[in-house]
């Protein structure tokens, strides 16, 4: 279901304005117009980071473009017209069922969150365009969110399906995304700053980031490939033990060599590769979330930006922010903005379809003591787990429609989806691009 159709249906002043914020936020975020107000180009490369630092770069020879990513198909189209035919090559991956046709730039589609052989290829490709890197020349990398498995280069002796399979298991057990990308850094050639281990160290390398990450750290968002590494193979294996994580049994051994010493391990900050490279934050959730409060706000709202940091369980937060509304004062109007990661763990048998940002919404609505309310929930990707939608609303009549449907047996297999189909539809398909 579309914002119009959305719109149509859920017409009481609390969800439209909610839609409307909503559709603000999502526009301040599109990785295309985040890279036009990022990075402007004359005689001198400018590129600007969320916090107002400058970067000034000048006299290359060449300059080239690869990345992986959700957004990195609207990031490469945007920086590609900003370098007014400088570029000298590219390659980028993106999710399946993107579209991303880009002169001079190389463009795979592969699988997100599983990696397949069609990421691994993507890799090798942008592998071959560093190869062709000189010292005087400059490269950006274009990294956000989904990075990590559509730019699958397994370690020696680990293969893909090695790797497929530890992320699997890790996202089933309901490890956060800095757990599951330790592990990954730690199977990987190019994660953890290794990409730089391809590069010509002399050439200088411009990261333009979209963080999807709580805290918004650079070395979690896309397992960092440019970007120092905290973690170690002795943290890596001791979150396979976290979770009990048995097999494969190549990815467990090389783990296992790696907290030995055997095997060489991910670049620290103390490297010298890092002084020509420039991680840059040109996005996150918090511009998102600060768009729509000022928005709703500008309708005569009382706006409250809770933060960004929320992660934990999605049911846990979907609860929070329903009790949160019975204590507010009911004779004024409020606007609550929170963002963040939360998670859903799955049962071992029983799930059916949906994602953190729906099964949140679903919690919400079993927990909710009024009806003057409208709460939305959205992945500003898009993608809400697995399933079509981006999301979901929750209005008066979503309310209305769900009081004779047995929603605690919904939430139970994880089936917030379908809770939310019932209620005529409502779950919020393709409300971003």
């Amino acid at each position: 279901m579309n914002k119009r159709e959305l719109s149509s249906f859920h017409d009481d002043k609390c969800s439209l304005l909610a839609l409307a914020a909503l559709e603000v936020a999502i526009d301040s975020v599109k990785p295309a117009a985040l890279v036009k107000r990022a990075v402007k180009f004359n005689k001198k490369i400018s590129v600007r980071d969320i916090n107002g630092k400058i970067l000034r770069l000048q006299n290359f020879d060449r300059i080239y473009i690869v990345g992986a990513g959700k957004a990195a198909g609207g990031m490469a189209s945007a920086l590609a017209l900003a370098l007014h035919g400088r570029l000298a090559g590219g390659a980028i991956t993106v999710p399946y069922g993107v579209r991303a046709k880009i002169k001079g730039i190389s463009v795979t589609h592969a699988s997100h969150p599983v990696p397949d052989r069609s990421g691994l290829e993507g890799t090798k490709k942008i592998l071959n365009v560093l190869k062709k890197v000189q010292k005087n020349d400059l490269v950006f990398v274009l990294i956000s969110g989904g990075g990590s498995a559509l730019m699958p280069f397994p370690a020696s002796g680990v293969s893909l399906a090695d790797k497929k399979r530890i992320t699997v298991l890790l996202l089933r057990s309901g490890a956060s995304i800095d757990e599951i990308n330790a592990v990954r850094k730690h199977l990987s050639a190019v994660k953890g700053g290794q990409l730089l281990r391809h590069i010509d160290g002399a050439c200088t390398v411009i990261s333009l980031i979209v963080s999807d990450v709580v805290g918004d750290d650079p070395e979690v968002i896309a397992s960092g490939p440019t970007c120092a590494d905290r973690s170690t193979f002795a943290d890596a294996l001791k979150i396979l033990k976290k979770y009990h994580i048995k097999g494969p049994d190549a990815a467990l051994a090389h783990i296992v060599s790696g907290a030995k010493g055997e095997i060489k391990e991910t670049p620290k900050s103390w490297d010298p590769m890092f002084s020509h490279v420039h991680n840059m934050m040109i996005g996150n959730n918090a511009t998102a979330c600060a768009n729509a409060v000022s928005y709703l706000k500008k309708q005569g709202m009382h706006g409250v930006h809770l933060g960004s940091e929320f992660d934990g369980q999605a049911r846990d937060f979907g609860r929070f922010l329903a009790r949160l509304s019975s204590d507010l004062d009911s004779t004024r109007s409020f606007a609550i903005v929170a963002g963040g990661e939360t998670t859903v763990k799955l049962n071992r048998s029983r799930n059916g379809v949906g994602g953190r940002n729906q099964e949140a919404a679903l919690a919400c609505l079993l927990e909710l003591k009024r009806h003057d309310i409208a709460v939305v929930f959205m992945g500003t990707d898009g993608i809400d787990g697995n399933s079509d939608a981006a999301g979901a609303l929750v209005s008066r009549k979503t309310i209305a429609l769900a009081i004779d449907m047995d929603l605690q047996k919904y939430l139970g297999s994880h089936d917030s989806y379908h809770a939310f189909k019932q209620c005529n539809n409502m779950q919020g398909a393709g409300l971003s691009s």
